[in-house]
């Protein structure tokens, strides 16, 4: 059998005999008796509430048994709050916020928060959308990386609520926009916090500068300061 591989650089044909299509993974609680503990669990997994605890109080369950994202850094990250909720006071969410992931493709894609089409469907008009092509970071270019992009969407205040990054290091450029958006940050504040170059991370810095100046030229004071600085006129005649 033979199939059509297109990628960024180039189109060639692959010869094979077989082709396999992941369906994806199920809840293995095989051997574990939890009818006898009384657990509650179906062919869909081990129900929890928000802070991991079965229907049995004293017996939390976490990571791919639960349903859900199935992520290895998603299930570590559980597991460390399943066991904190069941061996200390107090308690702590166990549904992450938001969640990152990453495909490993060449180039990688990932994704945390809401994509664009979420956001716009949540915020309606009001969503703001940046786009920055990975052709205009230098260390892309530097290492011949320039295929992909970066895009997030923020409320109509600034305030990030998704990140989607097509990348050769999206993975790692993921994490920033994960604490960005579990701390309700502003376009402006990624602007404004100084990132190495040359590094893709840039790529964040440049894309909100650029979102953020654009939103203060629009603005009613940039509109003022343009109006008597003689900006507006240069910008017109050029």
């Amino acid at each position: 059998m033979a199939a059509v591989h297109s990628g960024w650089r180039s189109r060639r044909r692959i010869s094979g005999s077989e082709v396999r299509s992941p369906s994806g993974r199920k809840p293995n609680v095989e051997g574990l008796a939890l009818d006898r503990a009384g657990v509650v669990c179906s062919e869909r997994g081990i129900p929890v509430d928000d802070r991991l605890r079965t229907n049995v109080k004293h017996i939390y369950a976490a990571g791919d048994v639960i349903g859900g994202e199935q992520f290895s850094h998603v299930a570590a990250w559980q597991a460390f709050q399943a066991a904190r909720n069941a061996l200390l006071p107090g308690s702590a969410s166990g549904r992450p916020n938001p969640i990152a992931w990453t495909t490993f493709t060449d180039p990688e894609v990932a994704q945390v928060g809401l994509t664009e089409a979420a956001a716009r469907q949540r915020f309606g008009d009001g969503v703001l959308i940046a786009r920055w092509n990975l052709s205009r970071v230098d260390r892309a270019v530097c290492d011949d990386e320039q295929d992909g992009f970066v895009k997030i969407a923020a409320t109509s205040g600034g305030v990030i609520v998704g990140a989607t990054i097509v990348a050769a290091r999206a993975g790692e450029m993921s994490g920033e926009m994960s604490v960005a958006i579990a701390r309700r940050l502003k376009v402006g504040e990624i602007a404004t916090a100084l990132h190495a170059y040359p590094t893709y991370a840039t790529a964040l810095q440049q894309m909100t500068g650029d979102t953020a100046m654009h939103g203060w030229i629009s603005s009613a004071q940039g509109r003022m300061v343009r109006r008597f600085s003689g900006l507006g006129r240069v910008h017109a005649e050029s």
